[in-house]
C-alpha cells in the first residue's frame, strides 16, 4: 500500500499533471485524423521525451497513446472513417447512431468504455504485475522454450482452418528467420554467400 501511495504522489505533481495533459492534447489530435495512428502518435513524441526527465516523459507517452486511441472514435462516429485501426470494430454501429441524430450517445459511449476498461486494465495490472514478476524471476531457459512453443503452436493452429496448412505456415516463418547472421556465434545462416541476406 505504501508503493501506491508513493506512486500516486510522483504522478499527482504539477509537472507531471501538465505534461499528461498536453500529451494527451497531443493523442486528441492525432487519433481524431484518419490515418494517423496512436503509433505514429507515439513515435513522434518520443524524440521529445529524450529531453525529459524519466517520470514525466513515460506519463507523456501512455496518455498520448490512451488518447489516440481513444480520439479515434471521432472520426469513426463522425465521418465514418476510423481514426485509429482499434476504433474500426464499432465504425458501424457509431456512424449508425449519428445518422440516427444521436452523434453525443456514440462519442460518450466509446468515452465512457474507453475509461472504465483503461481503469480495469491498469487496477488488474496493479494486482497481478508483482505475481507475474515472481513467476517470470523463475524461469530459466527450460520454460521460455516451452512458452515460445506453447505461443507458436497457437498460433498455427488459430490461424488457419487448414491445420496442416498452419503448421506448414509456421515452419517456413520459422525457416525464413533463421536466415541472416546467427546472434550467437555471429556466423551466417542459409546465405548461400549473398551479402544482402546476411541481415536475414
Amino acid at each position: 500500500m505504501a508503493d501506491l501511495l508513493a506512486a500516486w504522489a510522483l504522478v499527482l505533481d504539477p509537472e507531471v499533471l501538465l505534461v499528461i495533459l498536453a500529451a494527451a492534447f497531443f493523442g486528441l489530435f492525432v487519433g481524431a485524423v484518419p490515418g494517423l495512428t496512436a503509433t505514429m502518435a507515439t513515435a513522434l513524441l518520443v524524440p521529445v521525451t529524450f529531453f525529459m526527465a524519466p517520470l514525466p516523459a513515460v506519463a507523456a507517452i501512455v496518455a498520448c497513446t490512451a488518447m489516440a486511441i481513444t480520439a479515434g472514435d471521432i472520426p469513426g462516429a463522425l465521418l465514418r472513417i476510423p481514426g485509429t485501426p482499434a476504433s474500426a470494430a464499432y465504425t458501424d454501429e457509431a456512424y449508425a447512431l449519428t445518422r440516427a441524430g444521436q452523434p453525443e450517445l456514440a462519442l460518450g459511449a466509446g468515452l465512457v468504455c474507453a475509461a472504465l476498461g483503461g481503469l480495469f486494465g491498469a487496477l488488474v495490472l496493479v494486482v497481478a504485475a508483482p505475481l507475474l514478476a515472481r513467476i517470470a524471476l523463475g524461469f530459466s531457459s527450460f520454460e521460455y522454450f516451452w512458452l515460445a512453443a506453447l505461443g507458436l503452436t497457437s498460433a498455427a493452429f488459430v490461424s488457419a482452418a487448414d491445420r496442416a496448412k498452419g503448421v506448414v505456415s509456421l515452419t517456413l516463418g520459422l525457416f525464413i528467420a533463421t536466415i541472416g547472421l546467427d546472434i550467437t556465434s555471429g556466423l551466417p545462416r542459409f546465405t548461400f554467400g549473398s551479402v544482402e541476406l546476411m541481415g536475414g
